[in-house]
Parts: C-alpha cells; structure tokens; sequence
C-alpha cells in the first residue's frame, strides 16, 4: 500500500530522522496516510499548524472553516511536497481514520512537488473527495461556539502574550475573541475552569 506524508519542506530523503546539535541523531514519529487527498492538508505553514478537517466514515474529508476565508487564507499559494512511502512492516494504524504512524524512519519512494496545495484542494472539492464547510454558512450560535472555543484556546495558550507568526494568525483571523482576552485579564481562570467543566459533561 502506498502512503503519503505532506510537508512544505523541501529534500526530505527519510522521514522521522532529526540532526541535533552534536551531530548525533533522533528518530521521531512519522504520520502518514494512505489518502492522498488527506496529505495535501498537512502541506502548510508548521508555524500556524492549523487544521481542521478529517476523513468521514463515508470517505469523503471534511473541512471546516472556524473564519471567513479559511481555506484560502491558509492555502493559496502554500506549494508543497507530497512524499509516497511503502510500508515496511512497522506502520501502525491509529484511531483516526486514515492516519498512521511509524516510529521507525521511513525511507522515501518518491516525491510529487504541489505549486499551489489550494488550486488542488479545489480541484477535489469539485469532484466531491472534499466537503468544504464554510464559516457564512454557519448557523449563529455555530460562530458562537467557535468564538467561545477561541477564547479558551487563547487563555491556556498565552498567545496574547506574544509576538509569534501563531499569535499574528489568531490576532488577524479572530479579532473578536482576541479583543476580548487582552481586555479581560481576569477572566482567565474563571473561562477555563467553566470550559474544563462543559468538557466533562
């Protein structure tokens, strides 16, 4: 079976190997996936890591956007690799569908370069590979929840508190929510112990 590992990361020759600083080397989990249209989400901006999207139990992946314009913000433009791997004997399945995993590293079959990871999301939401849930399609109290999730993602991350490409990507896409966490120091303890107790219901 052939699996993929998307990345923006150009010459990879064998997944899962790191060069520390003495020379030595670390081998570290690699995650793949059989679907090549799953792969291509993974090719993005590692500072942001933002995905938000899966396969359904009726094949098809979907993808949610939490802001206007997601997709695009996040993929138009981003180029890319798609790494094709042959599983070895060691891939272990994971309870995410379609992920796997290999702690060992993975030797590379082939390389496919992706120009524009957006043009080609597209190209499979037309063919119906992608469902695209986009954020004006929400109900109101959808953008609600979001907002709340937002907020409590903002306080436990300390992301206000920063000057990172991260921070910059909730400070532009969540304005609101933002807003809110740098005008509300004090509310930190009180939003995430209250988000911790919804979570346990």
């Amino acid at each position: 079976m052939v699996f993929y590992h998307g990345s923006p990361i150009k010459g990879i020759n064998k997944l899962g190997i790191s060069l520390l600083t003495n020379g030595e080397t670390k081998a570290s989990i690699i995650y793949l996936t059989p679907n090549r249209t799953y792969a291509l989400f993974y090719i993005r901006d590692l500072n942001v890591n933002y995905v938000t999207c899966g396969v359904t139990a009726e094949g098809y992946i979907r993808y949610d956007e939490r802001f206007s314009g997601q997709l695009p913000t996040l993929y138009r433009g981003q180029s890319g690799y798609l790494y094709k791997c042959i599983d070895s004997g060691c891939f272990e399945q994971t309870t995410t569908r379609d992920v796997w995993i290999s702690k060992n590293p993975v030797v590379i079959e082939s390389v496919e370069f992706i120009p524009d990871v957006y043009k080609e999301i597209i190209k499979y939401e037309a063919s119906g590979n992608i469902k695209v849930i986009r954020y004006e399609t929400l109900t109101d109290q959808e953008k609600h929840n979001i907002y709340e999730m937002t907020v409590y993602s903002l306080y436990k991350s300390g992301l206000t508190d920063k000057n990172t490409v991260k921070a910059n990507f909730y400070r532009d896409n969540f304005p609101e929510a933002w807003k809110f966490v740098i005008s509300h120091p004090k509310m930190k303890q009180t939003i995430l112990e209250e988000w911790e107790k919804k979570r346990m219901k």
